[in-house]
């Protein structure tokens, strides 16, 4: 311990001067301290303020002697004050040893690869409170909290054993409000459960979320059950039938759910509790009235809404889990993390169907997701959350449930009544009236003992007897009759004392149990009839060794006689006493156990609780909840005592899944239940042949490929299991067949130098294991080989799908629409991690292609024309007046952006590049030099950086490096090409005109050119047409003049677009003779265009109005039939895509390689989008997010406006990708102005005028054509100039066409709600028909907005293509309905 003087300063992260570590001390002063160390600072007067930080670096000296200088914001918040004295003291690294310690970021995209490689690299290092964290300048966290035996500290040191939790102020988070009966009751305070929900609860919300800086990204829904006063069906209309769904005591309901916001953010979310409000006061009526104004106040059946406990809870998680399960589409590059809150006004109980119940659970636990439930009733008596079964088989009797994977919280306020401090906690059920009532008792009475009165019950029943039978587990007599116990089921299950004859014959029947008061609901009780499954298994338990929990029956009318009912392995539970109850120790109960701290003893604690005892009761009592996630039996009973209160750190930072657990199964069980599995693959042989191939795409190390194993199963949502140290050294030899030295030379080449050396089998060098769910994998690496063991289990999960109706009403309409999702259990024991180990294992080879169940991560990304967007403001727009402008933006683009090539600067073109780049770029002078690097590795000199996000290079400085082949300039002006020029003279002039790309690692000829280029000089200099100058280029493809820069021979077209040609040969001065001129990729044209993207280009699709009315208005057959033909075959050429590989980390930031690939269109047309898809598996969301915030800025400069787009723009309900909280919203037109159109013309050309007409109209509306990877055959899309929303057309230039289509709407068209408002008739998709000849043709659009055009994409736009304002999509929306609805502006739209 030493007293030094302290000192601050501001650290300087850029480097650019000053200090760039928070501690600066000298080594003079503290004599053997060294860099790793770390010290102990504080006042001596202040012992309670102590910062502990690690040494970084050491000073030879400081201006002042013992002295030392600390960051101001860290001496701040250890209230460490300058120019006073201090104590520092080294410290034992064992001794300030961390259990735990939270990390949180905001803003960014973290995947759970970057939380492990991140975890990796602060072992060893010291931290504090609210530290900046940044890894590889790519991931920003800060320090939240940290865990030290069971206690908060400030600071510590990060070890092997240290828990490291992240959370997200940025997380998707989805809101959900259940408007079932009890909001419209009142509390005991005199408020309604409403006002305490939104005044109380969401006011709370959004106040932390403001104080925290949260930058969630949020969605809120209103839904409730509407229950239905009817027999039988019959007593629905005829079109109402379809979407009435029984439940189990026969009931008809309908879900509804009104979503206010989606997938919005907010500074200030406090704004919203007004909308809330308003919604409240109209939601009643809106929804019980719904069906009622759509099919008649008569024809419909009285509705009423649920309770809480009956109302769509598990339907409405699953939803949430249909958009989170697709985490990996539509991937948002600034948020991580995902959360579902449901806020109720229930106490905790629903009954549900158990087949929903097995398919949440599953789904919950598979897919890491936190699910929280708030309940502002009031806490009962007894545990909550608690799920009531409903089972058809077994009528009179009432199983239980109370599920590990809901995290529970009770919202409280701290009013208190005038008159007492007692709060009730058990609400009373409505009793009927005293005659009702009186007779009820009696009618009870009489069944269950004829002749006795009332007031004689409770003498005749001896209660304590029935229930320490009920709430016990069968006895072994009773089990011998049915399934033998497994060994695990009598080591998990306990066995009661044996009951003597005449004990059971005192057992008497239950007439009355308070579990049949739990729910508190004031509606008759409704369950969910659904097919239940033969053998409904937990998910977390192996067939024959489940153990189930429930409680005996309850209903009055049940309680005829007690006949006890022996279930094999089923244990009751008891809501008032479920500690007694074993729980199995399996990895879903401990999936989530690592974000919480330890205790001194070892146990976890748990922090959201509040209990009214002593703190020692606190001790016993406050673990309860936490033993039953941790699978440990309860030693100490159940106390309602316990209350539990809101876990405002999970609703306000949602912490991601661990990425370790610590739950393995023993040798028996993996030999039992799991069938085992193995591979081996070794890096060197498999890449054999792509060591010496050139490219970007390079196979990787054996210990890369080892640590890229590990990362992708972290990122499809596996754990690294830590196990104790014991545990350790029994796991390596728990295969049940492990690797030998010979089953490891039957996979591996015998030559190989792995091989050689193996005379004998070493102990693996490295080993991991991994789990998720019930697979566990084991990686071990041994040599140069990698061995990937897999453990399945015996008897998987059966496929589970649960069908659901629903009433959607989104935020643009006043509606509901009827549409259909599908509940369904993921087979994760399907997943092809063989396929996916050799992706990674070889780079990214095209021989292991990324599939769509290999769950890769995409970004679909579309290229708008500026120029659209400009002429958004003018009404109607023009043709575009020069296409060549487009033309050259595009071209730049490819080069400098996506290829990365550099452009040789000894030839000028005239060329209109330059005039567009002087049109964008405002008086700024822009050269013919294109600099771009070939993918690979580029110098350090040739980079100019463009600020930290950019890949761009020095487009001024850079030169050619090679004068081998540089022409000598002429004094003479070349000589005019003309059709008829000799071949040779034609290619010396190109030769000594056009600008070469300079060869970069041999992967490009050095005379190599672009086609666009040649095809634009000789229109530009020598006056040929575009046809003559591309016959002159194919005569020099064809004899030999020129070739592909692949060098192959195959490619026989000379193609306008960006394709890279070069000459076949050179004049070489130096020898004086023709000299062949070698390729980098030797002929191997699939590698090239794995390396290059290469585009057509063409002009595709009419873009003149008066063009298009003009062949819509044709009396001449052949001109409509023409018109048809052409756009069948531009949409056939739009629908060819290819992929490339994609170098993703240009300034080489990563700490390992990282890599993806970009599907693109083959085409290129100024007239329509340009649509591309951006994958990616082995790469960082950080790294992703920079490049595309270089194309966007580099798109801008170029003339386009680049937006992201939805894989799966219509949402449609019906569709597995789509968002069930998202429709496609119906535009109808006017059947009558299109039929009087229509009947000038023969029935016969009505399909395909009418397919004229809603192009036209589409144009009319600035919305370009769009043709993405997966669309059908004739499907036409449209997105609009700005990139704000979408239209399709159900309806194409075929016959056959329309019934494809339709096929994928088809549930959409039979349920799919209209406008309540319109009067247009019967409607297909929720359209207007026209019917002729048998034809079925539907009249009108389907519109979406672009959600994923969020503020940060709207931001990064110059303020040149900010065209729009916030509310431009609706307003786009409103003005495209009234134009198609309207008689006049149809009429005039026609007499254009």
């Amino acid at each position: 311990m030493k007293l030094m003087k302290l000192f601050t300063h501001q650290m300087n992260i850029s480097g650019g001067g000053g200090f760039t570590q928070d501690l600066v001390i000298s080594s003079k002063d503290i004599p053997g301290l060294k860099v790793g160390d770390v010290v102990e600072i504080y006042h001596p007067e202040d012992e309670y303020s102590r910062l502990l930080i690690q040494v970084t670096s050491l000073k030879e000296e400081l201006q002042h002697r013992d002295a030392l200088s600390l960051d101001q914001a860290v001496a701040s918040t250890f209230q460490l004050r300058a120019l006073l004295q201090v104590y520092v003291k080294a410290i034992n690294p064992s001794d300030i040893s961390l259990d735990l310690v939270e990390l949180t970021f905001k803003d960014q995209y973290v995947g759970r690869s970057e939380m492990w490689r991140l975890n990796q690299n602060l072992i060893g290092s010291a931290v504090y409170i609210n530290k900046k964290i940044e890894f590889c300048q790519l991931v920003r966290c800060q320090v939240n909290e940290m865990w030290s035996k069971g206690e908060r500290v400030a600071g510590g040191l990060i070890t092997n054993d240290t828990r490291i939790v992240f959370r997200s102020a940025s997380s998707m988070v989805y809101l959900f409000i259940q408007m079932s009966s009890e909001m419209w009751n009142f509390d005991v305070f005199g408020d309604l459960y409403f006002e305490r929900a939104v005044d109380g609860f969401l006011g709370d919300l959004f106040t932390r979320w403001k104080k925290e800086g949260c930058n969630h990204e949020v969605t809120i829904v209103l839904f409730s059950r509407t229950y239905y006063e009817a027999a039988s069906i019959d007593a629905f209309p005829s079109e109402m039938r379809s979407k009435v769904t029984a439940d189990f005591r026969g009931r008809f309901y309908e879900d509804y759910y009104r979503v206010l916001v989606h997938n919005e953010r907010s500074d200030d979310w406090h704004k919203m509790l007004t909308q809330l409000r308003i919604a409240f006061n109209s939601y009643p009526e809106e929804v019980l009235e719904a069906s009622h104004k759509k099919y008649g106040q008569q024809n419909v059946p009285k509705a009423y809404n649920s309770s809480a406990s009956h109302g769509n809870f598990l339907e409405v998680l699953n939803m949430s889990l249909n958009v989170f399960e697709k985490h990996y589409m539509d991937r948002s590059l600034d948020r991580t993390g995902q959360l579902s809150v449901v806020l109720t006004p229930g106490v905790g109980i629903f009954e549900v169907s158990r087949e929903l119940t097995s398919i949440t659970k599953q789904r919950i636990i598979d897919c890491g997701i936190g699910s929280d439930l708030v309940c502002v009733g009031e806490q009962p008596l007894h545990a909550v959350p608690l799920l009531r079964f409903q089972n058809k088989d077994m009528l009179d009797t009432d199983d239980y449930n109370i599920p590990h994977w809901l995290n529970l919280s009770f919202y409280t306020t701290n009013k208190k009544l005038g008159y007492s401090n007692f709060v009730p906690r058990l609400r009373l059920p409505v009793s009927p009236s005293t005659k009702d009532n009186v007779r009820l008792m009696k009618s009870q009475s009489e069944r269950i003992h004829p002749g006795c009165e009332t007031g004689s019950l409770n003498q005749l029943f001896d209660y304590d007897a029935y229930d320490a039978q009920v709430f016990t587990l069968p006895t072994q007599v009773q089990r011998q009759n049915f399934k033998p116990v497994t060994r695990k089921e009598s080591r998990n299950t306990s066995v009661p004392p044996e009951v003597n004859p005449e004990q059971k014959k005192s057992i008497p029947t239950r007439p009355v149990g308070l579990v049949d008061y739990l729910s508190t609901s004031h509606a008759p009780t409704l369950f969910q009839p659904r097919k239940e499954f033969g053998k409904n298994y937990d998910s977390d338990d192996t067939p024959g060794s489940r153990t189930v929990i429930g409680s005996e029956g309850s209903p009055l009318e049940r309680q005829l006689a007690y006949r006890p009912k022996s279930r094999p392995g089923r244990a009751l539970i008891n809501p008032f006493d479920p500690s007694r109850v074993p729980v199995k120790h399996t990895s879903g109960r401990r999936r989530w156990i690592h974000i919480y701290p330890r205790q001194p003893d070892g146990t976890t604690l748990d922090l959201g609780f509040k209990v009214a005892l002593d703190s020692e009761s606190y001790k016993k009592l406050a673990d309860y909840r936490v033993q039953l996630r941790s699978t440990k039996v309860a030693d100490e009973p159940f106390s309602p005592a316990l209350t539990t209160g809101v876990d405002w750190k999970s609703l306000t930072t949602p912490a991601c899944l661990p990425i370790t657990t610590d739950y393995f199964p023993d040798s028996a069980s993996l030999q039992k239940d799991y069938v085992v599995s193995d591979y081996t693959i070794s890096p060197d042989d498999v890449n054999v042949d792509d060591y010496n191939r050139k490219g970007s795409r390079r196979p990787l190390e054996t210990s890369q490929v080892y640590r890229e194993f590990i990362s992708q199963r972290l990122a499809q949502g596996f754990q690294l299991i830590v196990l104790p140290a014991l545990s350790k050294s029994s796991a390596r030899h728990i295969s049940v067949r492990e690797k030998s030295a010979d089953s490891i030379k039957k996979v591996v080449n015998p030559s190989s130098s792995f091989i050689r050396s193996l005379s004998h089998v070493d102990p693996p060098t490295k080993e991991s294991l991994l789990s998720i769910g019930r697979i566990f994998h084991k990686i071990t690496l041994l040599g140069s080989a990698i061995t990937v063991t897999g453990y399945k289990p015996r008897h998987p999960y059966d496929g589970r799908k649960f069908s659901y109706i629903y009433n959607l009403r989104t935020p643009y309409i006043k509606y509901y629409q009827c549409l259909r999702t599908d509940f369904y259990t993921e087979k994760l024991q399907h997943f092809n991690w063989n396929h996916m180990d050799h992706y990674i294992c070889t780079g990214g080879s095209p021989d292991y292609a990324l599939t769509e169940s290999s769950k890769y991560w995409r970004l679909r990304m579309c290229f708008l024309p500026l120029d659209y967007s400009k002429r958004f403001r003018q009404d109607p727009p023009s043709p575009s007046a020069n296409e060549d402008r487009t033309f050259d933006g595009f071209t730049k683009f490819l080069e400098n952006t996506v290829n990365r090539m550099r452009h040789s600067s000894k030839k000028k073109i005239h060329s209109p590049l330059e005039r567009t780049m002087s049109t964008i770029q405002k008086g700024e002078k822009t050269t013919r030099t294109r600099v771009h690097s070939v993918r690979g590795r580029v110098e350090k000199s040739s980079f100019r950086p463009e600020g930290r996000n950019s890949p761009s290079l020095d487009l001024e400085s850079s030169t050619s490096s090679d004068s081998l082949y540089q022409e000598k300039p002429s004094s003479e002006p070349p000589k005019k090409i003309t059709a008829d020029s000799p071949l040779s003279e034609v290619a010396d002039i190109l030769k000594c005109s056009l600008p070469f790309l300079e060869k970069f690692e041999d992967l490009l000829p050095p005379t190599t050119f672009l086609s666009y280029e040649a095809i634009h000089y000789l229109v530009e200099d020598h006056g040929l047409s575009r046809a003559c100058a591309g016959e002159l280029l194919q005569k020099l493809l064809s004899e030999g003049y020129i070739i592909h820069a692949s060098g192959s021979k195959t490619v026989l077209h000379f193609v306008p677009g960006f394709h890279l040609y070069c000459f076949s040969k050179i004049s070489s001065p130096a020898r004086g003779k023709e000299e062949a001129i070698g390729t980098g990729m030797a002929g191997d044209y699939p590698a090239f265009e794995e390396e290059f993207v290469e585009v057509n280009y063409d002009r595709y699709f009419e873009n003149d109005l008066c063009q298009l009315i003009n062949c819509f208005k044709a009396d001449d057959e052949e001109i409509l039939i023409d018109a048809s033909k052409k756009y069948r075959n531009d949409l056939h050429k739009l629908s060819v895509f290819k992929e490339a590989y994609i170098d993703v980390d240009v300034t080489g930031r990563s700490d390992r390689k990282e890599w993806g690939h970009l599907l693109y269109p083959s085409y290129f047309t100024p007239n329509a989008s340009f649509v591309a898809v951006l994958k990616w598996v082995e790469a960082t969301g950080v790294v992703i997010f920079d490049l595309v915030l270089g194309w966007v800025r580099k798109a801008q400069i170029n003339g386009f406006l680049l937006v992201p787009m939805p894989m799966d723009p219509l949402f449609i309900g019906n569709s597995g990708r789509c968002d069930p909280f998202r429709a496609p919203l119906t535009i109808p037109m006017n059947v009558k102005v299109i039929e009087e159109c229509l009947e000038k013309f023969p029935a016969s050309h009505w399909l395909h005028r009418l397919w004229l007409l809603h192009d036209a109209v589409a144009r009319r509306f600035s919305y370009i054509p769009s043709i993405f990877e997966n669309t059908r055959r004739f499907q036409v899309q449209y997105v609009h100039a700005t990139g704000y929303s979408f239209l399709v057309m159900p309806i194409a230039p075929e016959k056959d066409s329309t019934v494809s289509i339709s096929n994928r709407l088809s549930y959409f068209s039979k349920v799919g709600s209209s406008n309540a408002d319109s009067n247009f008739g019967s409607s297909d998709y929720g359209l207007p028909l026209i019917e002729k000849n048998g034809l079925r043709m539907p009249c009108g659009f389907l519109w979406v907005a672009n959600y994923l055009l969020t503020k940060k994409w709207k931001v990064s736009q110059t303020k040149e293509s900010q065209i729009v304002d916030e509310n431009a999509h609706s307003k786009c929306f409103q003005d495209l309905t009234r134009f198609c609805q309207d008689e006049t502006f149809l009429r005039d739209f026609f007499r254009l």
